[in-house]
């Protein structure tokens, strides 16, 4: 092959898509030709970091593919069939190889918007979910408030509260695992020997609110969907304030 007809297999030899004798053709031009390896590694960088980055292409790149797609393809160019050997009777036309190279770069950059689009789907719908963000944040800096840790018997899960000056208790709870529907945690306030229940918190609760006082010690079971008003099961966590 000639020097050009090997520049239009390089983008889709950077995506390992070139047949195994193709290949061994473009690997010994790219050892002697400097200016075909820089363009493949231009067409790998370009891969790379729209699949993992959401990067901007090298310069240059994407007006080459342009340049590729929008020149008139080679002339044909006929040879007898014992010579052409059936290798080449299945070779894609170039242009259509170089179209492919183009068309992964673009999935690649449509992945990449598609993934930051659901990020901001799923803040929004945080900030929807728990309102109660802001408040629990700006309790935690108000130095009149009282930080509280609850933690399971191995230590594995550690969840932070705040009680403040005025009584009003704030948990963030978002780290426990989502239950079924028909389940629920429920926080409880420690009362000599009894637990006397602060609310029903859901199967997957965010940050949660509720009167503190008078108690110190705190705990969240595992119950039935509604609650119960006496639980016999084990804490899930529990702590409280000093």
């Amino acid at each position: 092959m000639t020097h050009e007809e090997i520049r239009e297999f390089l983008g889709v030899y950077a995506l390992d898509a070139v047949d195994p004798d193709e290949r061994i053709v473009v690997d010994r031009h790219l050892r002697e030709c400097a200016r075909c390896r820089a363009e493949v590694q231009d067409h790998r960088e370009t891969a790379a970091m729209l699949a993992h980055t959401g990067g901007d292409a090298p310069d240059g790149v994407w007006q080459r593919i342009a340049d590729s797609l929008e020149a008139p393809p080679p002339g044909l160019r006929l040879v007898p069939v014992d010579a052409a050997g059936p290798r080449r009777s299945r070779r894609l036309p170039q242009v259509m190889l170089a179209a492919l190279a183009a068309a992964a770069l673009v999935v690649a950059v449509l992945v990449i918007q598609v993934r930051h689009q659901e990020r901001r789907i799923d803040e929004l719908q945080t900030a929807l979910h728990d309102p109660l963000t802001q408040v629990f944040q700006a309790a935690l800096a108000d130095p009149d408030s009282e930080v509280f840790e609850l933690s399971s018997a191995d230590g594995r899960t550690t969840l932070r509260g705040v009680v403040t000056a005025d009584g009003t208790g704030y948990l963030r709870a978002s780290s426990l695992p989502r239950l079924a529907r028909d389940r629920t945690y429920q926080l409880w306030g420690a009362a000599g020997d009894r637990l006397i229940s602060l609310g029903v918190m859901g199967p997957r609760p965010g940050i949660v609110s509720f009167r503190a006082e008078p108690y110190s010690t705190f705990a969240i079971t595992e119950e039935v969907g509604a609650g119960v008003v006496v639980t016999t099961n084990h804490p899930i966590v529990a702590g409280g304030t000093a």
